[in-house]
C-alpha cells in the first residue's frame, strides 16, 4: 500500500513539474472560413496565431498575436501606428475601424489605460474568431459595433483624438473608405488635435492617389514607412497649428508615457518617418464617391515596376 500511494506521488509530480503544460497546451492547426465577406484562414504554429484573408492574388496577413505574449506586437506595421502618439500623445477617445486580431489594442491599453478604444468591424466571423481563435477579451473600454465603418462614422457623433483606418479585404480597402468624401467626414469627426491614421501599401499607382485625396482633405500628412514591409502610414492632421508638425520630441514622450516606450523602440519609429512625395501625389487623381477605382489602381505597380 505504501509503495503504491509513493507511486501515485510520483506521477503527480511528473505531471505538475512540466508535462501537463504541454498536454494541456493546444495542438498546432489551420482552419478556413468562408463568410459572406471574406475567404479566412486562421492558423496556430506554436504560441502565435495568424488571421489571413485569402485572394485570387493569394493570402494576405491581416494580423497576429502571440498567445504567450500579447503585448508583443507581431505584425510589424502595427507597431508604426503607434506614430499617432507623436502628434496627439494622450489619446482619451480613439476609433479603429477594422479589428482583425486586435493585436493594437492590446498594447493600446497597456499604454493607455484610462482611453476607450472603439473598434469597427464590417465582418461578425472575424469578431467571432478574434475572440474564439486570438483570445480577445472586450471590456466597457474596448467595445466592438459589428457593421460598415463609414455608416458607424456617418451616424456616430463622438469626437476622436485618434481615428484609425486598417480595414482591408484580401490585400486591399473598400473603395467607399478611399474617398475625399469619406476623408471629410472623418476630419468632421476628430478633435481640434486629432490625428487620422490609415496603412497604405505603396507599391502601385493606388499609393500617389491615397496620398493626394488624404492630402486634399488635411492641412498636414505624415508618412512613416515600415522598414521592409512595404507599409506606409499616414498620420493627418485635421489642425494646421505649426506646434503640431514640429519634430518628435522623443524624450518627452518617453517621460509622458513609459509604458508606451517600454513596447515600442519610439527612436526607431521616429526614424521611420519619409519625406512627402509632393510631385508623385500631385500627378495623382483624387479618389472620390464617383471615382474609386481602387482594384484597378491596386493591380497598376508604380512606374510599371514590380512589386517588392
Amino acid at each position: 500500500m505504501k509503495l503504491r500511494r509513493y507511486l501515485i506521488c510520483c506521477f503527480v509530480l511528473f505531471l505538475s513539474s512540466g508535462f501537463s503544460s504541454h498536454a494541456a497546451e493546444a495542438p498546432d492547426y489551420v482552419e478556413n472560413h468562408d463568410t459572406l465577406y471574406n475567404n479566412l484562414t486562421v492558423e496556430k504554429r506554436g504560441t502565435v496565431v495568424e488571421l489571413r484573408a485569402r485572394s485570387r492574388a493569394g493570402e494576405y496577413l491581416e494580423s497576429a498575436v502571440d498567445l504567450a505574449d500579447p503585448l508583443r506586437l507581431v505584425v510589424p506595421y502595427t507597431r508604426s501606428l503607434f506614430a499617432a502618439a507623436f502628434f496627439e500623445p494622450k489619446p482619451t477617445n480613439v476609433l479603429m475601424i477594422g479589428l482583425g486580431g486586435a493585436g493594437f489594442h492590446r498594447v493600446f491599453m497597456h499604454a493607455f489605460p484610462s482611453a476607450r478604444l472603439q473598434s469597427v468591424e464590417l465582418d461578425p466571423k472575424v469578431w467571432e474568431l478574434c475572440q474564439d481563435k486570438l483570445a480577445f477579451n472586450p471590456t466597457a473600454q474596448t467595445p466592438v459595433a459589428v457593421m460598415d465603418g463609414r455608416l458607424f462614422v456617418k451616424r456616430n457623433r463622438e469626437r476622436w483624438d485618434w481615428l484609425i483606418l486598417d480595414a482591408f479585404r484580401g490585400g486591399f480597402v473598400p473603395p467607399h473608405l478611399k474617398t475625399q468624401e469619406f476623408y471629410r467626414e472623418c476630419a468632421a469627426r476628430l478633435g481640434e488635435r486629432g490625428v487620422f491614421v490609415t496603412n497604405l501599401h505603396q507599391d502601385t499607382e493606388l499609393f500617389a492617389a491615397d496620398l493626394r485625396t488624404i492630402q486634399s482633405v488635411f492641412p498636414h500628412v505624415f508618412l512613416f514607412q515600415t522598414h521592409g514591409r512595404g507599409n506606409v502610414i499616414v498620420c493627418a492632421l485635421k489642425s494646421a497649428a505649426s506646434d503640431l508638425t514640429r519634430t518628435p520630441d522623443i524624450a518627452a514622450l518617453e517621460k509622458l508615457n513609459s509604458k508606451l516606450a517600454s513596447k515600442l523602440d519610439l527612436d526607431a519609429l521616429a526614424a521611420e518617418l519619409l519625406p512627402f512625395p509632393a510631385e508623385l501625389a500631385s500627378k495623382a487623381r483624387i479618389l472620390t464617391d464617383d471615382f474609386s477605382p481602387v482594384e484597378f489602381l491596386d493591380a497598376l505597380k508604380t512606374n510599371n515596376t514590380k512589386a517588392r
